[in-house]
């Protein structure tokens, strides 16, 4: 086919480039969301013809989904043989941290240097809404908390004036973001930190960098705790002790 100055090709229509992009994304999305929540599990083997029935989409799209899927380290190639999702591993979510720290420490820093009031207010209004499903604790969806919580974090950078650091954090929180979902399914609960959440508002509003960066990296590092807590594999239950045997009295 002879192809069109703008790159497309003979017999395809721009609106078809179009909605054959925006379904790729809309795969792109699915996927993701399905990663990010656990529903595939790090290993699963993602082949071309479960997926396409899965999706209900045809190969071209999961293709370009796909490979955008492994550029942001959310699945990894096998070769000729397809995809999968990423295994993981402490020493893995422990290099996310140290990275997810710098990163975020530093677009904080800059979006208190940069940031105006319409910048606090998204901040106040970005916590507020995590604050209202906070104080129902447990009886919230997964999935709302997730969103809301990251909306939190992404708001606090936003003003941060870089749209490098803004790309690098939206990935590292995605790679984290997935580790303490699936830690929190094994055995750890998924409860919110209200106070750390509060104190770093605080800090960030009084334009106390020092102290907001602290409180964010201490924030990160508890949670990278947790999630390694949940990655270990349980402990045995302790063998029950025998009975103690009753001495005999002297007469």
């Amino acid at each position: 086919m002879k192809p069109f100055d703008d790159g497309g090709f003979a017999g395809e229509t721009n609106g078809g480039v179009v909605q054959a992009r925006t379904l790729a994304l809309e795969v792109f999305e699915r996927l993701r969301g399905d990663i990010l929540s656990g529903k595939l599990t790090p290993g699963t083997k993602l082949r071309f013809e479960n997926l396409r029935a899965s999706y209900g989409v045809g190969l071209s799209p999961l293709r370009e989904a796909l490979s955008r899927l492994a550029e942001n380290r959310l699945v990894v190639s096998i070769g000729q043989r397809g995809f999968r999702v990423p295994p993981v591993s402490v020493q893995e979510i422990g290099d996310i941290a140290m990275v997810r720290k710098e990163i975020e420490g530093l677009a904080l820093r800059l979006a208190i240097r940069h940031g105006n009031d319409g910048w606090e207010a998204a901040v106040v209004a970005a916590r507020h809404k995590l604050t209202v499903l906070e104080r129902h604790n447990r009886d919230v969806s997964e999935d709302l908390w997730e969103s809301r919580h990251r909306d939190f974090h992404k708001t606090l950078v936003s003003a941060c004036n870089s749209a490098c650091l803004i790309h690098l954090h939206g990935l590292l929180c995605d790679q984290f973001d997935r580790y303490r979902r699936l830690s929190a399914k094994s055995r750890l609960p998924n409860s919110p930190r209200p106070l750390v959440h509060q104190r770093i508002t605080e800090a960030a509003l009084a334009r106390n960098a020092d102290l907001a960066v602290k409180l964010l990296h201490d924030h990160i590092d508890q949670a990278t705790a947790l999630i390694v807590a949940g990655l270990q594999p349980a402990a045995p239950a302790k063998a029950r002790k025998a009975p103690r045997q009753k001495q005999p009295t002297m007469s």
